[in-house]
């Protein structure tokens, strides 16, 4: 009876219908225009997160900023020219939005003898007089550890550390910056590099936008050759597309009305709707054109298709929208984000998918494609299936393919790894791991985390910072450390200096020294590596970007060592490297738990929905297998789990829920009046038929992804792909294993009487 009432009601206020969607769906539009794209991902970390408290922690103790590495190589020139450039590019950036200072080889201050305590300061650079060269060279080579990360032993590299301010607008800076970068690089003996945790956003947004500026028209082109291959109707085309294009609207304009910011992972939500809202579409276009030659009128023909399919198109809407509404109850807000509007987007597709195809349909004015009697005696006897059905109800080796599966399964998780790293998401000829590539060989790598010592007292003895010293030694040691940055090079300075030795108790008064004259000189360059009151001191390190290297890892290493060779000393560590790989790591064990918990609301929906606890079994189980298999295929295919490809298991879910429902569906509408054997034949012939057109279909379309230049949306479209058919082929296969095993009655919902 609704579906009677829903025909009629769209087929006598048509006009009205049309124009209020167009309306609203123009009002959406304009709030499209208004999303504000933000893919930091300090932004999305939770605030109680341990590794951001450590950071607030960090940040209380010292200036502990997110930086960009610019590196200059030069080809040719004096030192004195080189140093020039330098400081004359310095001046450029400081007028950049969001950079708060800069240190190079012009900010650095070098103890000299002379003044009142026998040692004063002065830059490395002087600024009050004008050396040559050489005098500028015996000046680096005295203070040669304290200009290590600045310039290179043959002089060739020079580099500046620039620290942005904690609101600084990344993508902004970045392209202040790659802006100076292009002008520098149009000298032919000038080549710079630039390298920054925080730009790996900034280059991932600009390659996701040109690619799927690109590969998604071209995806949706094969999408609608093959639709109009399935169908040969081109009204049928659009109105199977539209439904997708209008749900995306009102989908990103309520974003953009909520001022809720899109992120990498909130643009994969095109991507996962498509196969979902299409899929509907197929089933009810394809079961339109069958029912069509059997009704006097197209309203008729309609009213007959929706009571066969509101109730599973409503099942596969209210199933896949509660798997992702899980996700709004995660801490992490990209994924909070991700979760309400995916949920949000697949119910309006139902929405516009009961709407818009009947006001579609009602204007094809062509007739329905006749099949020969020889045709459809063919599809009805099954000939194309006949060999599945033989298998899947008698065949010896049915029972052996679900151990077959789960050995494959085992075998392939265990070899799924998780990256961590988003550096690594980028290809290899992107310009960033180009620089981070050249940086980190010449000066010890790009991420950045502090290690914080304290041993309760003042740092004022030289028992204490020999200690220190150890400490950092070992550290440097460490695989995957670049370099250790601290106090301790001007300390060993002034200490020769003053006493000719490596370490001594008046350099160190002589530094730590905060209210006397000497503390003074250095204070600005001393409170970065030494607390206010003197009880703390602060190394930076320096880890490599490379596979198998986590810093997390490195963190752990360096913990367990001081905790076990210093137990006086309490340890901390934080930064931008351990912030951005605890977000990864959350990010993705969010997203994986929340999976395992989707299958638990999903299938007390198929319970609810289909009124059977046995059909419930019947339609979650082949979407557990097959979402374990894709998991078990990207070990093997070593795929690795980021946070793109992670979004893969939600689409394996969200597709393949609505293989199983629709076939199993089928199956129950057609056993309330045949004979298990024919009504299983009808089911494969309707549902099987449509699911099969829909994977081939859609499927195909999302290998154009694969020609993407981002190696995780590649991976991304493949995946996509192997997980649709994966999905059509064990839902149909598996409840139909399952119901030749242990049989099953249709409920209420499903008898003939009540369509």
């Amino acid at each position: 009876m609704l579906a009677n009432h829903l025909i009629d009601y769209l087929i006598k206020y048509r006009k009205l219908t049309w124009i209020v969607i167009f309306a609203l769906t123009l009002f959406f539009s304009y709030h499209c225009t208004k999303i504000q794209v933000d893919n930091d991902t300090f932004k999305a970390i939770p605030p109680n997160l341990e590794a951001m408290l450590d950071y607030q922690r960090l940040e209380e103790e010292f200036p502990s900023p997110y930086n960009i590495i610019f590196i200059a190589q030069f080809d040719q020139g004096s030192l004195i020219e080189k140093t020039d450039s330098i400081m004359n590019w310095s001046q450029r950036l400081s007028q950049i939005s969001g950079i708060t200072h800069i240190n190079g080889l012009h900010t650095v201050q070098i103890p000299v003898r002379g003044g009142f305590l026998g040692m004063s300061s002065d830059y490395l650079i002087p600024r009050d007089e004008s050396l040559d060269s050489e005098m500028l060279r015996t000046r680096f080579r005295e203070n040669k550890e304290l200009i290590n990360l600045f310039i290179s032993d043959d002089e060739s590299l020079m580099g500046m550390v620039l620290a942005l301010a904690e609101d600084a607008d990344r993508n902004a800076v970045m392209d202040g910056v790659l802006s100076l970068t292009e002008d520098i690089n149009q000298s032919q003996f000038i080549t710079t590099y630039v390298a920054s945790e925080g730009a790996v956003s900034y280059f991932i947004d600009k390659i996701m936008k040109r690619d799927f500026s690109i590969l998604l028209p071209i995806c949706f082109l094969v999408v609608s050759f093959l639709l109009y291959n399935v169908f040969k109707r081109k009204l049928f085309v659009v109105a199977a597309l539209s439904v997708n294009f209008v749900a995306l609207i009102w989908t990103f304009g309520i974003l953009g009305l909520t001022g809720t910011s899109f992120s990498v992972v909130t643009s994969i939500i095109p991507v996962i709707l498509f196969p979902i809202g299409v899929a509907n579409a197929i089933h009810l276009l394809r079961t339109y054109l069958r029912l069509k030659p059997q009704n006097k009128s197209t309203s008729a023909a309609l009213k007959q298709t929706y009571s066969e399919l509101i109730v599973p198109c409503l099942l596969t809407s209210l199933t896949t929208s509660t798997g992702f509404f899980s996700f709004s109850l995660s801490p992490i807000s990209w994924i909070r984000v991700f979760g309400i509007f995916t949920g949000l987007a697949v119910i309006l597709t139902f929405l516009f998918n009961m709407i818009l195809i009947p006001l579609f349909v009602y204007h094809d004015m062509e007739k329905p494609l006749k099949q020969s009697n020889n045709d459809a005696k063919k599809i009805r006897g099954g000939e194309l299936w006949n060999p599945f059905i033989s298998f899947s109800t008698k065949g010896k080796w049915r029972f052996a393919l679900l151990p077959v599966i789960i050995i494959f399964i085992i075998v392939g998780v265990s070899k799924v790894n998780v990256e961590t790293n988003y550096l690594s998401m980028l290809p290899a000829d992107s310009p960033l791991r180009q620089s981070d590539d050249f940086i980190s060989e010449h000066f010890g790598g790009t991420r950045f985390f502090s290690v914080v010592l304290n041993s309760g007292d003042k740092l004022d003895s030289k028992e204490k910072w020999s200690q220190i010293e150890s400490m950092s030694e070992h550290i440097s040691s460490i695989e995957g450390v670049g370099t250790v940055s601290s106090v301790l090079p001007l300390m060993r300075r002034v200490s020769m200096l003053l006493s000719d030795k490596p370490l001594s108790n008046p350099a160190i008064a002589f530094i730590t020294g905060s209210g006397s004259l000497s503390g003074r000189q250095f204070q600005q360059f001393v409170n970065n590596w030494v607390s206010s009151d003197r009880t703390k001191a602060r190394l930076s390190v320096t880890a490599l970007n490379m596979p198998g290297i986590e810093a997390l890892d490195i963190t752990r290493e360096i913990e367990n060592y001081i905790s076990s060779e210093y137990p006086d000393w309490e340890v901390f560590i934080s930064g931008p490297a351990i912030l951005n790989e605890t977000m990864a790591n959350v990010l993705i064990d969010t997203q994986i738990s929340s999976l395992l918990l989707t299958f638990f609301p999903v299938f007390f929906c198929l319970i609810i929905l289909f009124r059977s606890f046995r059909a419930g079994m019947f339609a979650i189980f082949p979407i557990i297998v097959s979402t374990a298999c894709v998991y078990a295929i990207m070990g093997v295919l070593g795929v690795t789990i980021n946070m793109v490809t992670v979004v893969v298991m939600n689409t394996c879910v969200g597709i393949g829920i609505d293989y199983s429902i629709h076939f199993l569906s089928g199956y129950l509408y057609s056993s309330s009046k045949l004979p298990f054997k024919e009504a299983l034949r009808e089911a494969l012939d309707r549902k099987g038929t449509s699911i099969a057109f829909n994977t081939i279909v859609v499927g195909v379309g999302f290998l154009v992804l694969s020609f993407s230049s981002f190696p995780p949306v590649r991976d991304f479209g493949i995946l996509v792909f192997v997980s649709m058919f994966i999905s059509a082929a064990f839902s149909i296969l598996f409840i139909t294993i399952l119901i030749s095993l242990f049989g099953i009655k249709s409920g209420p919902l499903f008898s003939g009487g009540n369509q």
